[in-house]
């Protein structure tokens, strides 16, 4: 089991069964892995971490595929991709700073001859990778080798009508094909689903596909108005009425079918707008924006963002160790509870939410540290205030 040490305590990581846990300094002193100087103070609240836990790792820019909404605007290798060399010398940035999981994607991933080098690399050094692809270039000998990885997601955005929603609907059947293939080979096998509007009606029915096809779980996404992703924005963005009605669906077809649902962090508004129990939303670690916190995202060359959907800042993978604790722009987005505006200062779901998708806020209203104007909350806010 690995370990790392916080302030709070530490955070476990295992991986099989795979979990990732965070837990308080008792637990850490009856793990028997020692103390840490991070106790010495008071504070055990769970703030700012040493390091991320998970870093979104592009391997390349270079995709056939083009989906509409890419947010990396996938098409061409970028240029200066790191080559192998220097892309293993950065997992070695990366697992010295005590990251648990790296999240491989592109562009198209097995676009990388050394895709599967890298992985491996990353198990040497202690890192789990975990990978997207579209399907496209799967073939059963390359699904035999991906048991490096600790899971494979699919990008499938609907079944039936809605397969080709954002992308080309013959673009479906290879990913339908390499969700056989991925299954057959016993990879641990899930589906990444970008909701906006036009597909949103077809959830339903994705369910129903992903339980015949046996995967782990399916991963609803939302829309980013980052990359080709900012030009569709406006049009296919989720409406209010979606967004409110998102969470009970999935809980009740994840009941129905027996999948695990999750949704990625840009979401967490709309589940508080049922009002979870506070307890219940901090026991299974569900948190809103942790750009810069708990995540990092990196593109192909290296360069460095809050998260895969905000823009890079002056910084380099191999300048983290040295730029963690100070880089401004980090310091912007984990400061934002202290100067939250209304109505995220009086929502009690502040300081786990975070103001939700800061991607989105940038794009919609020009303001990084604005409210997402697609949280339920806040578009009630702004109908009570009135123009």
């Amino acid at each position: 089991m690995k370990h790392r040490f916080e302030t709070f305590g530490g955070i476990i990581a295992s991986d099989d069964p795979p979990f990732l846990a965070f837990v308080d300094r008792p637990y850490m002193r009856e793990l028997g892995v020692g103390e840490s100087p991070l106790w010495d103070g008071a504070d055990q609240g769970i703030g700012r971490l040493s390091a991320p836990t998970e870093v979104h790792l592009a391997a390349t820019n270079a995709c056939p595929v083009k989906c509409d909404h890419c947010y990396m605007d996938g098409g061409s290798a970028a240029a200066d991709e790191m080559d192998q060399a220097t892309f293993e010398r950065g997992l070695q940035v990366l697992a010295d700073m005590g990251v648990f999981h790296v999240a491989l994607g592109g562009g198209e991933a097995l676009m990388r001859k050394d895709i599967f080098a890298l992985a491996q690399r990353a198990r040497q050094l202690g890192l789990v990778p975990n990978l997207t692809v579209s399907g496209y270039l799967m073939t059963p000998a390359l699904a035999e080798r991906m048991t490096v990885f600790g899971q494979v997601n699919v990008s499938v955005d609907g079944a039936g009508p809605m397969a080709g929603v954002f992308r080309a609907p013959e673009r479906f059947a290879e990913a339908d094909a390499a969700i056989d293939l991925l299954v057959g080979a016993g990879v641990p096998t899930g589906i990444n689903c970008v909701i906006g509007r036009r597909n949103a009606p077809g959830i339903a029915d994705l369910f129903a596909y992903a339980k015949q096809k046996g995967v782990n779980e399916i991963e609803f996404l939302r829309l980013k108005p980052a990359g080709r992703g900012a030009s569709v924005y406006a049009a296919e963005r989720t409406t209010y009425e979606q967004n409110v009605a998102l969470t009970p669906l999935l809980a009740e077809l994840s009941e129905e079918t027996g999948l695990c649902a999750k949704v990625d962090c840009s979401f967490v508004p709309m589940m508080c707008h049922h009002e979870p129990p506070l307890e219940v939303l901090e026991a299974t670690a569900t948190y809103g924006c942790e750009a810069a916190n708990v995540l990092l995202g990196i593109r192909s060359d290296g360069s460095v963002a809050g998260c895969s959907f905000l823009p890079t800042q002056d910084l380099s993978l191999f300048d983290l160790p040295d730029q963690w604790d100070s880089h401004p722009s980090f310091e912007q987005l984990r400061s934002w509870t202290e100067h939250a505006p209304e109505p995220c200062r009086s929502c009690r779901y502040l300081e786990l939410c975070k103001g939700g998708c800061h991607a989105v806020a940038a794009f919609v209203t020009g303001d990084l540290m604005a409210p997402d104007p697609d949280c339920p909350r806040v578009v009630d806010y702004a109908r009570q205030e009135g123009p």
